[in-house]
């Protein structure tokens, strides 16, 4: 009976320890491919957005989305899908990484040229967080596989990054 009271309250005990998100949906634009980023706690922001128990971000055509959100983070329940003009929606797959033994990783995907969601769930921080203009976000890259190299070179991510700076109105020392 001992046994089973400790192992009741271990488990009790590691399930208060786990936080877990609010369940996320990305509505992005049919065709859009590229960086896309969600900046929290904007007061000019879009205000929150709830279907069916779900926060929803509606992605606009140049993949920064300004948020009255407050930042989550804990573990994770996103979905993606492309939206076409008309509304109908298609779902994106996640990809994911899978470690090899040689300590490498690659992505886990069988097409490609299929697009899907790269990074997901990668958080982090504009500026410092003392300074003016900080932004916390959340980061994914909607590409296929042979394109998702290009969103990695440094004109790419610069030019992603000014636009962000005119967005939040920070501006980043080099």
């Amino acid at each position: 009976m001992g046994l089973y009271f400790a192992i009741l309250m271990q488990t009790i005990f590691l399930g208060s320890c786990i936080h877990k998100s609010e369940p996320e949906t990305y509505l992005i634009p049919k065709g859009f491919q590229g960086r896309a980023t969600i900046i929290f706690n904007q007061k000019l922001g879009v205000p929150s957005k709830y279907e069916n128990g779900r926060r929803v971000y509606e992605m606009p055509l140049n993949g920064i989305l300004l948020s009255q959100c407050k930042d989550e983070y804990g573990i994770i329940d996103h979905q993606y899908y492309y939206v076409d003009s008309s509304g109908k929606k298609a779902s994106l797959p996640i990809y994911k990484y899978e470690y090899n033994e040689d300590g490498t990783t690659k992505w886990t995907i069988k097409n490609q040229g299929e697009v899907g969601i790269y990074l997901d769930g990668t958080t982090g921080q504009y500026g410092g967080e003392s300074e003016p203009g900080s932004a916390a976000f959340q980061l994914f890259i909607v590409s296929g596989n042979n394109r998702l190299d290009s969103f990695f070179t440094k004109e790419y991510q610069k030019k992603f990054e000014d636009k962000i700076n005119k967005f939040i109105g920070a501006t980043k020392e080099q």
